[in-house]
């Protein structure tokens, strides 16, 4: 017969509950009153955990049973709640109170971070990000990049310990040994309290201390490690496209694996080419003689090759006209014999001005289409001046200082001294 059921209620299950539906009932409270979620609910949270950390290991929840929380004073003190989390959560090791307990279902204690117990708890730290610029010939051939790599990983030293085996702990100072920190961040006209794990003891509440550090690590568990690694970019990626490297990331001490790297392809501006999807565009500038006469002219892509541009002299290229080339685009990635298209637009490069002797032999092979143009003479003619494209601020400027002879200078008067107008 269970003698005290408070443990219970605060989990909200039954004295009879199996384990499974203690983890699911921590699970749901927990994620709701976490102090990051729920400021409001530190005490709450706090409760929980020590329920769960009672109920969830057969020896103590047995003791608890027959003689209620009493029974328990003997057994010491409780963990930090963040660590009760951190572990259901993570799968990690860590704890509060410094004792092992080898029939604990959430594990024994040991130093992870920074003072032990509050890093490592998760299987696998999340992934970093790296961008690696690429040309557009790069993108079109495909090829392997060279990386430099810098991540941490636990020190071989002391095993990602942080110090010797039973180092002696202290109290961290930042949290007062909470284990959770609060922050306050300007928010408008007031601060918004915030509370998260305290960086220093990775959330334990403890720290080693400095004269059983690691000499190597010097307490942090972590070295820095740099390794050379080869990239594969493939055929038809584009800007964005993500490249996993599976273990090459972070590594924390506990954790039992290392995180991956996502390198972000950013892609580089081209002098000559312009991609959109998997057509490729640029702009050719060409003569008079070129726009009538037919064109020949070579260009080079992007994976070396030589290509002649031929337009027959029947057909005029028009200005600002374009034309396709089939399939000298990007190749699909995946499937490189599927390509997009070459596309060229045409500028034409008209001289600014001709002699007498041109412009009688071009009128006479391409006569104007009007006829003659009759003049009475009552018309006024005017030459036109090259547009220089002002602004319109400098447009509005150029005509308020254009002199209206109709426009009357202000007067002056009495409220103003003399030789002062106003505009």
């Amino acid at each position: 017969m269970v003698k005290e059921t408070e443990y219970y209620d605060r989990l909200g299950v039954s004295a009879d509950a199996t384990q499974e539906q203690l983890k699911k009932a921590y699970r749901k409270l927990a994620l709701k009153y976490h102090p990051d979620k729920n400021p409001e609910g530190g005490d709450k949270f706090k409760q929980i955990s020590q329920a769960y950390e009672v109920l969830s290991n057969p020896k103590k929840r047995a003791l608890y049973d027959d003689g209620g929380e009493e029974a328990l004073q003997s057994g010491g003190g409780f963990r930090n709640p963040m660590d009760v989390f951190n572990m259901f959560f993570g799968g990690g090791m860590g704890g509060g109170s410094g004792e092992e307990d080898e029939d604990d279902d959430l594990g024994g204690f040991s130093f992870f971070g920074p003072g032990g117990g509050g890093r490592g708890r998760r299987r696998q730290p999340p992934p970093m990000e790296h961008r690696l610029v690429v040309s557009l010939e790069q993108l079109m051939v495909g090829g392997w990049r060279t990386l430099k790599l810098d991540r941490k990983r636990p020190c071989g030293t002391c095993d990602g310990r942080g110090g010797r085996m039973n180092a002696a702990t202290t109290t961290c100072l930042d949290c007062k040994g909470e284990g959770v920190k609060l922050t306050y961040q300007q928010l408008g006209p007031g601060l918004m309290e915030m509370h998260g794990t305290c960086s220093a003891c990775g959330g334990s509440g403890r720290t080693i201390a400095e004269k059983d550090r690691c000499a190597t690590c010097k307490g942090n568990c972590t070295v820095k490690d740099t390794k050379i690694t080869k990239v594969h970019v493939e055929r038809g990626m584009r800007n964005g496209s993500r490249i996993m490297l599976k273990g090459e990331g972070d590594q924390d001490a506990g954790q039992q694996q290392p995180g991956d790297v996502v390198i972000i392809l950013q892609e580089k501006a081209h002098d000559t080419y312009a991609r959109k999807g998997l057509d490729l565009h640029m702009e050719m500038k060409i003569s008079l003689t070129e726009s009538l006469c037919g064109l020949r002219r070579p260009i080079t892509t992007l994976d070396g090759r030589c290509l002649v541009l031929r337009q027959p002299p029947s057909v005029v290229l028009m200005p600002d006209g374009e034309l396709r080339v089939p399939c000298e685009g990007l190749p699909m990635l995946g499937n490189p014999y599927v390509r997009g298209d070459l596309v060229v637009k045409f500028t034409v490069d008209l001289p600014e001005r001709v002699d007498a002797a041109f412009l009688q032999e071009f009128e006479s092979m391409f006569p104007r289409e009007t006829g003659p143009l009759e003049l009475n003479g009552e018309e006024e003619q005017v030459t036109m001046m090259p547009f220089e494209g002002a602004g319109e601020e400098e447009g509005r400027g150029r005509r308020s200082r254009s002199h209206n002879p109709y426009e009357e200078e202000p007067m002056e008067t009495d409220d103003q001294p003399p030789g002062c107008r106003q505009s």
